[in-house]
Order: structure tokens, then sequence, then C-alpha cells
């Protein structure tokens, strides 16, 4: 049976507080992968997290959801499809709980390749 454990963090904000503090993008050496480095402020109760690229024409590049991330810092890799080597790309996210609280943050940036 796999279990994993709460991090207990020393200033929890309830749901509605929690934040993005940071949300960086930097391409992989191929350019069809992407590292996606994220900072989020502490939480109380684990949150919902989704992230979008786009292309300029509101093309939808690629999408990732992560159900209950108990990480605070952390990184992780998105891969491009049907990329036509756009220097200009969009990442938007979202922080969402259940339905009854809903999305609480959202941030966006533009990046290049």
């Amino acid at each position: 049976m796999f279990t994993t454990s709460m991090k207990k963090f020393e200033n929890p904000l309830p749901p509605k507080e929690v934040r993005f503090l940071d949300l960086k993008v930097e391409p992989w050496e191929d350019n069809a992968r992407l590292k996606i480095f994220v900072k989020l402020t502490q939480f109380s109760n684990p949150p919902h997290l989704s992230f979008f690229i786009k292309d300029k024409n509101d093309l939808l590049l690629s999408e990732v959801t992560l159900i209950e991330n108990i990480e605070t810092d952390f990184v992780f890799t998105m891969h491009l499809r049907n990329y036509s080597d756009q220097k200009e790309l969009f990442i938007f996210g979202e922080i969402f709980y259940d339905d009854e609280i809903g999305v609480v943050n959202k941030i966006s940036s533009s990046f290049s390749i």
C-alpha cells in the first residue's frame, strides 16, 4: 500500500489564500520539452494545480494537472506537441480545490525558446 504524509508547515495558509510565488520555464536542449519551476505559498490543504502552454494564436501545445500537490517548491517537465518553431509561447497556471472552493489563484507568463 502506498501512502504519503502531508508536510507540516510553520505558517500554512487556508485554501482561499494559497498563491503562486513564482513560475518559470526553461527549455531542454531539444526544445520539445520544458522544465517548469514552481513556487507556492505554504498551505494547510494540498492544492490541485493545472498548467497550460499556448502559442500566440491560443493553440494549446501542452497541459498537465497535478492532484493534491504536497510540495511548495518543485520542478517538472512538460512536453510540447504540435510545436512549429515559434519563438514566443505562454504558460498559464491555476491553483484550485474542490468545486466548493474552485480556482483560488492564476498566473501567466510569456517565454521564448
